[in-house]
């Protein structure tokens, strides 16, 4: 039942900002996150600093503390890898050139389009049904699902079930 209601707040997030087409996202837009962490919940803030080539996402908590995650180009295109590194205040984390952060990459996204499937973190996630704007994945022989704003220029990770790594995480707004 839960589930049911957490996606239906997303939904209607996305039906919100265009009725039925996914939200555009673009440099100075705000995505208002709810990360669970082995039963802790913190408030986070992710702002696109920078789109034109290099994604630089800010990240904000409470107001407290804050910091950036840069993703390169090619990163953005070909990354296999998503990164979950614990951000510190007042640091730009540089991803590496396969590791993207709440957003798989351009050639990942394609694959899901095309074969219905893609390979993160060398796990196989197949495309378990379209919700809306949302692709909702799960992982093969895992618990972990996810679901990604069907959006070529920006698949943005809105959700993250069961994760192995204890991280999970929701969207709860866009500006």
């Amino acid at each position: 039942m839960m589930k049911r209601v957490t996606c239906l707040l997303i939904f209607s997030l996305f039906f919100l900002h265009g009725y039925s087409q996914a939200p555009v996202v673009k440099q100075g837009t705000t995505l208002k996150y709810i990360f669970s962490l082995h039963g802790q919940t913190v408030p986070i803030e992710f702002s696109v600093l920078h789109l034109t080539d290099t994604l630089v996402l800010g990240w904000k908590i409470r107001g407290l503390a804050g910091g950036t995650y840069i993703m390169v180009p090619a990163a953005l295109q070909h990354a296999v890898k998503m990164n979950f590194i614990q951000p510190s205040p007042d640091v730009a984390i540089n991803l590496k050139d396969d590791e993207t952060f709440m957003i798989i990459s351009t050639d990942a996204f394609r694959k899901l389009e095309k074969e219905h499937a893609f390979v993160y973190d060398n796990t196989v996630y197949n495309l378990k049904e379209r919700e809306g704007n949302m692709l909702h994945v799960t992982a093969k022989d895992e618990t972990t699902e996810w679901w990604i704003l069907n959006n070529p220029d920006f698949p943005l990770v809105c959700r993250i079930k069961g994760s192995p790594f204890g991280i999970d995480c929701s969207l709860n707004d866009v500006k």
